[in-house]
């Protein structure tokens, strides 16, 4: 990241974020609420299947919370850590609590990963240099791998699952396989999985739109995916500077000057954390676990 900054003008970076549309950040920040709304409803969904739920609505507030400790933790552990724990003062067994999100994490991952495969052969054919077309083939490997090692882990070898800490991923792969087994509702989570990747890659246009670097949706399509997984790396806060330099090497391909892309960036980091604040008040307040009542497990539509 350093030698990046170095090659950059980071004032005229500034320049562009200075001059950012006040209406297109707006804009910005509704497309990532939206984006945490369809995230509650989904993870409602995949709770409600195996344990009695407290709604979508008690379960907004908790991705609120959970966004918010992502801002100052590393990658989304710290977050998801947090909503498990406030889970418990719902009355939802930890156990459970912890499945659910990381299923959730899970499906909106696969959806990921299937919008990354659909999009990068075009994006090999954009970007100039072999070195980074090597790099996001190899992207995708990895998240491809991963994929098929969470839905296989109890399909492992005797000797592999004798280990104590494999035990809570083996109960998640069988977990998973269940869910994949109930077509109406898998069908409705991965739906609200994609409906979620289209307001982040809304999300990301109005971000360059607010610095005046006009970018089609159809670009960020291919974009947002590996950008989206290299964040994922757990080498930095909250993924910044590994957002920005993803950023600026993978739109340059598109023909974005750097400083745009690094403006791009920051602005939309700086839009995840304002985003984020009303689950600081939620949290402090303890608006996220005041007492509902839990909805009642339902299989027996999915089962005529």
């Amino acid at each position: 990241m350093a030698l990046l900054i170095a090659r950059l003008d980071l004032d005229r970076a500034a320049a562009l974020m200075f001059g950012a549309s006040l209406p297109v950040i707006t804009a910005t920040l509704v497309a990532l609420s939206a984006a945490n709304l369809v995230v509650a409803l989904r993870w409602h969904l995949i709770l409600s299947a195996v344990e009695p739920s407290p709604g979508p609505g008690a379960l907004l507030k908790l991705v609120f919370v959970g966004l918010f400790f992502n801002q100052v933790l590393p990658t989304g552990i710290g977050g998801d850590a947090v909503r498990a724990w406030r889970c418990t003062k719902l009355g939802i067994a930890l156990g459970p609590a912890i499945r659910s999100i990381l299923l959730d994490r899970a499906t909106g991952y696969l959806v990921l990963v299937a919008v990354y495969g659909a999009a990068l052969p075009s994006l090999l054919r954009v970007l100039p240099q072999a070195s980074e077309r090597i790099s996001v083939a190899i992207v995708f490997g990895v998240a491809l791998l991963a994929l098929i090692v969470l839905v296989s882990l109890d399909r492992m070898p005797r000797i592999m699952l004798q280990f104590r800490f494999i035990e809570p991923l083996i109960a998640l792969a069988r977990e998973s396989r269940r869910l994949l087994m109930r077509p109406r509702r898998c069908s409705a989570i991965m739906s609200l999985s994609l409906l979620s990747i289209g307001c982040l890659i809304f999300a990301f246009k109005f971000a360059a739109d607010s610095v005046h670097s006009h970018v089609s949706p159809v670009t960020w399509l291919m974009v947002v995916p590996p950008v989206t997984l290299i964040q994922l790396v757990p080498v930095s806060l909250a993924g910044w500077g590994v957002r920005e330099a993803a950023l600026v090497v993978a739109l340059g391909a598109f023909g974005v000057p750097a400083e745009a892309a690094l403006a791009t960036s920051v602005m939309m980091g700086l839009c995840s954390i304002l985003s984020g604040l009303p689950g600081g008040l939620i949290w402090l307040c303890d608006w996220d676990i005041s007492p509902v009542r839990l909805t009642p497990i339902d299989n027996a539509a999915e089962r005529r």
